[in-house]
């Protein structure tokens, strides 16, 4: 009995294993200032990505996250230059100033690399010929294996959440995503994840 529950437990963890590895985020490292206590009250987000649509998918999504869970937030790309120009540390202490936010919460793109996978597809019978004798008819031919290929891009994302008050991170975040086809998805998927992060660090009310 005890050696089925050994087995068992083995199987688990090898399954485990395995679902980590194929999942499309991946946590590298997570840090927080053990002596700050404070919840999130007014939250400027600033995404520094590759596309302005991708800062503006990232930090709308992100708001609504956080308005959902009564956090109030402000999209950077509504009140900053737009990524063509270069958004200076002036510019955001200013703005930070107006605006009056207690916390700023930096999403950056920091390395990108690709990857193209081939897939073997199904096999089929491809015809190159044929010829007839009355009712006899033989086709020649060969069985062929086709092959997909798609590229898979993986981003490295540091998130950084800066306290105003103390003017310097109080909580940081780096994770590996793993990307195939709609980057917009892929932000779809790693925002949940990362709302999730500040909530068991009790950043969140």
């Amino acid at each position: 009995m005890k050696r089925f529950q050994h087995h068992g437990i083995i199987g688990s963890l090898l399954l485990l294993l395995l679902v980590v590895g194929c999942s499309p985020i991946k946590t590298i490292h997570e840090w927080k200032d053990t002596t700050y206590t404070k919840k999130l009250h007014t939250v400027l987000i600033i995404a520094v990505v590759e596309q302005d649509y991708m800062r503006a998918q990232f930090e709308n999504f992100l708001n609504l996250e956080l308005n959902a869970l009564g956090i109030a937030s402000i999209p950077s790309y509504k009140v900053l230059p737009q990524l063509g120009t270069k958004i200076s540390r002036e510019e955001v202490i200013e703005k930070v100033d107006q605006l009056d936010v207690d916390t700023v919460l930096v999403i950056r793109s920091i390395m990108k690399d690709s990857m193209t996978n081939y897939q073997p597809g199904g096999a089929y019978f491809a015809t190159t010929g044929m010829y007839s004798d009355g009712w006899y008819t033989v086709y020649v031919g060969s069985v062929v294996f086709p092959v997909r290929e798609y590229d898979i891009d993986y981003f490295t994302i540091a998130t950084t959440l800066f306290d105003v008050q103390r003017n310097k991170p109080v909580w940081s975040d780096l994770s590996r995503i793993k990307v195939r086809g709609s980057r917009q998805l892929a932000i779809n998927k790693f925002v949940p994840v990362l709302v999730k992060k500040l909530n068991e660090s009790q950043l969140l009310e």
